[in-house]
């Protein structure tokens, strides 16, 4: 691990931005190369998959980029036919992260593109079931087309029968996942290839297609529920499937499913609430532990369930570790958006980087190291001299990097290093810094073209299917989250400060909310104006909080008995709506 200690330091230096309208951004290349950390190749069979057979497109070989015993064959020199992460436009897969997507002829030449699946032994007379989710934008009010087909062989000329015709007027423009179904009876029995096949003609330039779940059945297809369970909020540990939450901090569960009906999370007792009818739930909980979600989808063929795992530890004191964003269902990896540039390291369009990491507004802590994990570092001798400027962010009113709170210059190679290198650890070290609330690292690289010589890529998680995202970059003088310059580049690095929890902050200027009121009888509180589920807060004006719950509609009813007479501070939903005196 190469350690490097920040000695310089220079105050709130003015890289943050205020809020302004968005605008249109000048276009930013989509991923291009997924670069994955294993880089082992795995061979495969070509033959033997057994029914029913059903393709996601989720574990691609790192060789081929296909899946098990797919092959593909293309005569375009210009587009390709490979798996891809939210590829078009950032739509997220049917299922899963990845699907198959041929690219556009950028020449505008007409696609001949055939990706071939393993052989599957059919039998005789026995009608097999064949079922494919396509994304056709179309390009321009363009439809594209495409075909599945089955043959003795997996080459173009032994695809002798059309299973699916979106051919000529057949073609449609599909602007979200649409099932096409066929059916093929043998005559004979053996092995037979299925295909599907991009033949969009020529003088549609642009046009791009998109493939997911491919299935072969004997029976005909019944659609269950599938379901894949996230979280987010709170501070999570590098080293340890641990999550650090303030007090009556929620921990935020979600679901991404597909073919549902219906969602239900459970929590257990210690939760509040115990259980949700809703794909996604907000959850405190009371003491520090392993806590689990379950959340099951239902639909009238059946169910499908997903559970979520992890320690909860409350903010204290002791508290002090690690932290990323990385959670226990992310895998790591890094992403090359050109030749030799880097979303999170060197890249041509930008040149400074931050994390995000999110707290509770009134939590205070300590930040003076920061890990960061490379994946591909080469710099020559002369870009290794050239400056790096590490910097803490608070968090403005937009979310975004605000103003910076410390900054620490110094040098590229002290920090990477001499040598050339894949996959290291390295660590900053810096005079402690105070935050309180949310808070960002940023790092400031020189203005590096980077080339065969030059280059630096950071470890992320890979994109996540949910609209999570703590990854940021500061695009032509503004700061925006990485999906927002990239489609679907849900992304947290691999930037991990040590934090040291210090204590609560005490509440101030806190401004009435409008929608709200706020009235005392006796020691009972009324809250006028909410509405049912979101989470109340009352603290005394030291930070501690004194009575929390679920607001219900239209009123909500606290009993403050026993609390000592004061101001105190009446939060809705993590956010202060007014000052009460009891």
């Amino acid at each position: 691990m190469n350690k490097f200690c920040f000695a310089g330091l220079a105050m709130a230096l003015s890289l943050g931005v205020s809020a302004q309208p968005m605008y249109e951004l000048p276009r930013i290349n989509t991923l291009l190369r997924e670069r994955p950390l294993d880089s082992k190749v795995i061979c495969y069979s070509t033959a033997g998959a057994t029914l029913p057979y059903t393709e996601n497109f989720d574990t691609p070989d790192v060789s081929t980029v296909l899946p098990a015993g797919w092959s593909v064959s293309d005569a375009s020199a210009t587009a390709a036919f490979t798996i891809q992460v939210n590829a078009l436009s950032g739509i997220t897969a049917h299922s899963g992260k990845y699907y198959l997507v041929s690219g556009p002829d950028s020449r505008g030449n007409a696609r001949d593109a055939w990706a071939f699946s393993p052989a599957l032994s059919l039998e005789a007379g026995k009608p097999y079931y064949i079922a494919l989710y396509c994304f056709a934008p179309g390009y321009q009010g363009v439809a594209d087309q495409f075909e599945i087909t089955v043959g003795s062989e997996a080459s173009a000329a032994a695809q002798t029968q059309r299973l699916v015709d979106r051919t000529g007027e057949q073609a449609e423009i599909c602007t979200e996942w649409t099932k096409v179904e066929g059916v093929f009876t043998p005559e004979t029995a053996g092995e037979y290839y299925f295909a599907i096949h991009h033949c969009t003609p020529a003088g549609t330039q642009g046009n791009a297609v998109g493939f997911d779940d491919f299935t072969v059945s004997s029976e005909p297809l019944v659609e269950l529920p599938s379901v894949e369970a996230y979280y987010t909020g709170g501070l999570w540990s590098f080293t340890a499937d641990t999550v650090y939450v303030g007090d009556s901090e929620p921990l935020n569960y979600g679901a991404t499913g597909q073919n549902v009906d219906s969602y239900s999370w459970e929590f257990g007792t210690d939760a509040t609430p115990a259980s949700v009818q809703a794909a996604s739930a907000s959850v405190v909980y009371v003491t520090d532990g392993v806590k689990q979600g379950v959340v099951t989808a239902t639909n009238e063929n059946g169910t499908a369930s997903d559970t979520l795992e992890t320690g909860v530890v409350h903010l204290s004191p002791a508290v002090m570790d690690y932290v990323c964003n990385r959670r226990k269902s992310d895998e790591l990896t890094t992403y090359q958006v050109s030749e030799y540039g880097f979303m999170l390291g060197l890249n041509s369009n930008y040149t400074t980087i931050a994390e995000k990491f999110t707290l509770p507004d009134n939590a205070r802590g300590e930040v003076d190291e920061v890990v960061i994990y490379t994946y591909l570092y080469a710099l020559d001798a002369a870009n290794q001299e050239k400056s790096l400027i590490l910097s803490i962010y608070d968090e403005g009113p937009d979310g975004l990097p605000g103003e910076a709170v410390a900054s620490f210059s110094g040098r590229l190679g002290e920090l990477f290093g001499s040598e050339n290198s894949v996959g290291q650890f390295c660590t900053a070290f810096f005079p402690a810094v105070e935050v309180t609330g949310s808070f960002f690292v940023v790092l400031e690289f020189p203005e590096i073209t980077p080339d065969a010589d030059n280059m630096l890529g950071l470890v992320s998680t890979k994109s996540r299917t949910q609209d999570d995202c703590t990854a940021y970059a500061n695009y032509q003088g503004r700061w925006y989250a990485m999906n927002s310059l990239y489609g679907g580049a849900n992304l947290s690095s691999m930037i991990s400060p040590r934090y040291r929890f210090v204590a609560v902050s005490a509440v101030q200027n806190v401004a009435n909310d409008s929608a709200l009121s706020l009235s005392m009888t006796g020691e009972t509180l009324y809250i006028r104006g909410t509405v049912a589920g979101d989470l109340y807060r009352v603290f005394d004006l030291s930070g501690r909080m004194v009575a929390t719950g679920a607001t219900d509609e239209a009123e909500t009813v606290v009993s403050l008995s026993g609390l000592s007479s004061g101001v105190y501070v009446v939060c809705i939903g993590g956010r202060p709506v007014g000052k009460m005196v009891r």
